[in-house]
């Protein structure tokens, strides 16, 4: 997936098991959408954004969102997951090859886990074979606003999971999707029993979607790097 923002694609993210300097496994996913990516909650992407600053119309954000599912009171005993390299890929020339590199690791889980961000640097490799870069920045520390380098500020922690899925109507479009994690088995597993999915809330809507998500209280964690736009078109 490619999000195009003034001449800027955010090309590719990706949480890699990094056992290695070298590494050539990647992993992704949305909200524990395998029985493996469940198993290993560190290596699952939500979702990703990129949209301009509020503060600053020079800035632009980066924010990637992994460990889904966190249940509620749970997110600050929660950490990122230390063999994992987590990766944004920025292609600022349109050839769909990246031409920078932010990378985020990080220390033994902790209240004090540390967190290094390097980047954006040209990277190494391209492609599906990817290397961890050197990290010449300021170290910061889970859970707290640092700044990785001048100009660039970063937060790595847990946060509210914004992502809107009304997942109670698409079981019912698509009823045979719940049997994985109720194991009741369905008759008609290709015939939706909905076609469409209800609106959202608001003033005389009835019966609307609701986000369980929200319901539910879950949470993610947060790599959210604030940056100027220039430092993505070097």
């Amino acid at each position: 997936m490619s999000i195009k923002t003034r001449g800027l694609f955010l090309l590719g993210i990706l949480a890699i098991g990094a056992p290695a300097l070298l590494i050539r496994r990647g992993h992704a996913s949305d909200h524990a959408d395998t029985p493996n990516i469940a198993a290993n909650p560190g290596e699952d992407i939500s979702d990703v954004y990129m949209f301009p600053s509020t503060k600053n119309p020079n800035n632009i954000v980066l924010v990637m969102n992994v460990h889904p599912l966190i249940g509620a009171g749970m997110g600050p005993t929660t950490y990122f997951d230390p063999n994992v390299l987590y990766q944004m890929k920025i292609d600022n020339t349109g050839d769909g090859v990246e031409d920078l590199v932010i990378q985020a690791r990080f220390g033994a889980p902790g209240p004090n886990q540390t967190v290094k961000i390097v980047g954006p640097v040209h990277p190494s490799t391209t492609g599906s074979t990817n290397v961890a870069e050197k990290f010449t920045g300021t170290p910061g520390k889970y859970n707290t606003s640092f700044s990785p380098q001048p100009g660039m500020t970063a937060f790595c922690g847990p946060r509210e999971d914004p992502f809107f899925f009304d997942l109670d109507q698409f079981f019912t479009i698509f009823p045979d999707r719940a049997t994985p994690l109720n194991g009741v088995a369905v008759s008609n597993p290709n015939v939706p029993q909905a076609t469409t999915f209800r609106p959202a809330p608001g003033p005389g809507v009835v019966n609307p979607a609701q986000d369980f998500l929200s319901v539910h209280q879950f949470n993610v964690l947060s790599i959210v790097i604030e940056l100027p736009k220039s430092m993505l078109l070097k």
